[in-house]
């Protein structure tokens, strides 16, 4: 009885003895592994010198070879099993495989949990597999799609980050620093990170803003700072290039006299009555004849050039304004009904700008220049009131440059050509000959004007600013030296 009831036990232990010699060889090293797969699942393993691959239960896995060193195993059904590689002339590697049986709506379910109530994000199965898609409209969704995958491989992921939920943050961010009083504080949007710039008067506000931050949920990178706002050079160039020019070629006749015709006439009479002497009378007519005309012979070539060049140079605070004038002011008679008073109207180098600078150097400036002078001769002169002219050159625009950059605000090219022909008439139709009788005035005025403005973003220690304060030092000690006395002046 007893026997009986062993020699089952037994026999099976024989059986486990002989099935573990037949697998592993006298050369054979255990090395045990483990592989987790799904019910349905399969998996591509390669491993050189494959001899033949063992599977302890093929209702758990089976595999099938394809090409020499390649397999493919199948998870058939939940359980778990061994599987052993042979390779020729190399050590058996073991693997214990443990397949679980996923239910996909129930999987479905705890991702749904796990993701929580977000907003363009999609759930759906597909066969065996769980599958996210959609666009996530903040980091933090998007972060939590990429755990859900890692932990669970069943679920595979499509979802992308919304191009304008990083936009929409930015906005909500301004809006809500607006409400806080802090006006210097701007949310931007650089690739897919948003950044915090501007100024703060005071400590308390740099943590006011950080809190708002933390309110919206979204990494932000603050780049504010404390009472300080970047300084901003800029410097224009006013370039000015004019050329005028008069030639005069031929003859020119006289084709009219001018002049006055005059005269004088004095009588004189005298007579003696008494004594010796002798009787005189006299009678005296003058007159006079002036006449002039104009003739010219010969060639006549006149040419100018001019050029004006002015530098002004301006620093001002990051989204300050700033104005900048070199010149003078002229007083111009102002007549009314009931009063006669004097206003004064400005000329000379007028700069105004308002830049504002980023971290990436980028500089945004409204921009206006003007250069005027005093021109008498474009004046008007009536009734002992002298109002002059002026002649201004001027650009108003909103550009935006980098650091260093230099960009043409305006380039005017004017050109005027005239001429002017006097002939003698009859004469001066005669072919050839006429040419004798024939003058020619060229008249050409041509002016090019250029505005080019380079701004810079400086600090007191900028090499830019330390060299020129050093040029204007040097320029003043030198102008002392030439004004003083000098005993050879």
């Amino acid at each position: 009885m007893r026997l009986k009831q062993l020699a089952p036990v037994s026999y099976l232990v024989a059986l486990t003895v002989l099935y573990s010699l037949t697998l592993i060889p006298g050369n054979v090293s255990a090395q045990g592994r483990m592989i987790r797969m799904v019910v349905g699942e399969q998996k591509s393993m390669k491993y050189t010198g494959i001899d033949k691959v063992i599977v302890g239960n093929p209702r758990v896995a089976d595999v099938k070879t394809v090409g020499r060193d390649t397999f493919i195993l199948f998870a058939t059904g939940a359980g778990r099993t061994n599987m052993t590689i042979r390779r020729r002339g190399k050590s058996t590697v073991n693997f214990t495989i443990v397949v679980s049986k996923e239910d996909v709506r129930s999987l479905m379910s705890e991702v749904r949990k796990l993701l929580g109530d977000r907003e363009g994000i999609s759930i759906r199965p597909v066969g065996d597999r769980v599958i996210l898609d959609g666009r996530a409209f903040t980091s933090e969704d998007y972060r939590r799609v990429n755990d859900i995958v890692a932990l669970y491989p069943q679920v595979k992921s499509f979802v992308k980050v919304n191009p304008n939920a990083k936009k929409l943050v930015a906005n909500q961010l301004n809006v809500e620093l607006q409400k806080s009083g802090l006006k210097n504080v701007e949310a931007t949007v650089v690739g897919t990170k948003i950044f915090l710039e501007g100024s703060v008067e005071s400590k308390a506000d740099l943590q006011k803003a950080e809190m708002i931050t933390k309110a919206v949920g979204e990494e932000v990178e603050n780049l504010l700072t404390v009472g300080i706002k970047r300084m901003i050079l800029v410097e224009i160039d006013f370039v000015e290039i004019k050329k005028s020019g008069t030639d005069h070629i031929g003859i020119k006749w006289p084709l009219d006299i001018e002049g006055d015709v005059g005269t004088t006439m004095n009588v004189n009479y005298a007579k003696v009555l008494k004594g010796p002497g002798i009787d005189t009378a006299g009678l005296t007519v003058g007159g006079r004849l002036n006449g002039g005309t104009t003739f010219g012979f010969g060639f006549m070539f006149q040419d100018g050039y001019a050029r004006v060049l002015a530098q002004p140079k301006l620093v001002c605070a990051s989204g300050e304004k700033a104005e900048f004038w070199s010149g003078g002011e002229v007083p111009i008679v102002v007549v009314t009904a009931l009063a006669i008073k004097i206003e004064y109207k400005p000329f000379g180098v007028i700069l105004r700008i308002a830049p504002t600078a980023d971290r990436h150097g980028n500089i945004q400036m409204e921009v206006f220049a003007e250069v005027s002078d005093i021109d008498r001769s474009i004046g008007f002169t009536a009734e002992g009131i002298d109002v002059p002219g002026f002649v201004r050159d001027s650009a108003k625009t909103n550009v935006t440059v980098r650091h260093g950059q230099t960009i043409v605000l305006g380039n005017l090219f004017h050109i005027a050509e005239e001429k002017n022909v006097s002939k003698v008439p009859l004469l001066g139709h005669i072919p050839i000959i006429g040419e004798l009788f024939k003058s020619r005035v060229f008249k050409e005025k041509k002016a090019e004007i250029c505005i080019f403005v380079t701004p810079r973003i400086v600090n007191p220690d900028t090499p830019k600013i330390l060299k020129m304060i050093a040029d204007i030092k040097s320029r003043y000690k030198r102008a002392k030296s030439e004004v003083g006395f000098g005993i050879f002046d």
